[in-house]
């Protein structure tokens, strides 16, 4: 169990206890995270900082082998949620407040308040304000990450051609990454049209001459995760694509430049989407400009007009400015930013970002 971090939740724990289910947030606290299915298990940190595991003995096992100096509970499928609800009055949470991660199963949690008299509380934010500031071995990891994910990019442009698959595309992108170690949370290959789906999850369709394609992608290193996005051309470019790829580039660079220790956050969306929002596209931004990034690939800070707070030594965020046409195109720019070490503003990903037109026949 990684005690500093648990300490450090005891201490702004308004609470008393957080019931956390596997995720990434159970992976910073306790260095591991089991499957998931119905069943119920959770680690419990109380207020006072003692802890706990509660899990079906089908993960029994395990959980002791990982987390060898975490007590245990355990409850049989034949003894059902009854003998979980044994255990928290035991443990003193009948009657108590208790905040759940972004993972705990409302079917589950439900019942659990309702047996036993528990308030739940969204601990979401509570969580992520544990790790929202990076230490200097975690900016190194973000750094480590970020470049695998830079890596990636020339090796994928040197293999988009008209007739490969959106798939095609995504497996180069895994498979350069899982070569230096990193593990793929997630990427979008978005192509033509699909690329004004801001979170597109396919990949069949076929690549075309005169696509636009929007790549993202990043990776888990040393449990720190990075994120990027470019935006690139299949043999040509109109001159409506290059005009709005150029306001793009321009909305991302100035919220890069609005991106200083002691900023205030929503001036960071501002700067970018006044510069979007004076033309023709206003409008066509229809998410935040960034979010924080860690060990999950949103984490706090979320960087958008409802955050009263300013940027701190030690936060990583994402700024990804881009424009969205439906059933035309999309567009965007990513890239990781750190206040690092010394107060500056740290731009983790160097991949090429000018405007790229693929030769696909010269290659």
């Amino acid at each position: 169990m990684r005690t500093e971090y648990i300490e450090r939740l005891t201490d702004m724990m308004d609470v008393d206890a957080v019931l956390i289910s596997p995720s990434e947030e159970l992976r910073f606290f306790a260095g591991f995270s089991p499957m998931q299915c119905e069943r119920f298990q959770a680690l419990f940190i109380k207020k006072d900082g003692s802890f706990f595991y509660l899990c079906n003995v089908l993960y029994g096992d395990e959980i002791e082998a990982a987390m060898p100096d975490c007590p245990r509970y355990t409850w049989h499928d034949n003894e059902g949620m009854e003998r979980v609800y044994a255990i928290l009055r035991e443990q003193g949470l009948a009657g108590k407040t208790i905040g759940v991660n972004s993972t705990a199963q409302a079917f589950n949690v439900l019942d659990i308040a309702k047996n036993c008299d528990i308030s739940l509380v969204n601990s979401k934010p509570l969580l992520e304000e544990v790790r929202i500031i990076k230490s200097h071995e975690e900016l190194e990891n973000m750094r480590r990450s970020a470049a695998v994910a830079d890596s990636v990019f020339e090796k994928v442009c040197a293999m988009i051609r008209p007739g490969i698959t959106e798939g095609d595309i995504r497996d180069v992108i895994i498979s350069t990454m899982e070569k230096q170690g990193g593990s793929n949370f997630d990427c979008i290959v978005a192509s033509g049209p699909n690329g004004a789906y801001g979170h597109y999850n396919s990949f069949d369709r076929v690549i075309e001459e005169g696509d636009c394609i929007v790549l993202d992608w990043g990776c888990v290193l040393n449990e720190m995760t990075s994120d990027m996005s470019r935006t690139v051309f299949v043999g040509s470019v109109t001159e409506e694509q290059r005009k709005i790829y150029e306001l793009v580039d321009r909305a991302q660079l100035a919220a890069e430049a609005a991106a200083v220790e002691g900023a205030w956050i929503p001036d960071i969306d501002v700067a970018a989407r006044e510069i979007l929002d004076a033309t023709e596209y206003k409008g066509t931004l229809p998410n935040r400009v960034g979010h924080g990034i860690g060990y999950s690939v949103h984490e706090g800070p979320y960087i958008n007009q409802i955050n009263p707070r300013r940027l701190e030594r030690g936060m990583c965020f994402s700024i990804e400015p881009g424009v969205y046409l439906p059933g035309k195109f999309g567009m965007r720019i990513e890239n990781i930013v750190c206040i690092n070490e010394n107060g500056e503003t740290e731009v983790l990903n160097k991949a090429d970002r000018s405007l790229r037109v693929i030769d696909w026949w010269k290659q």
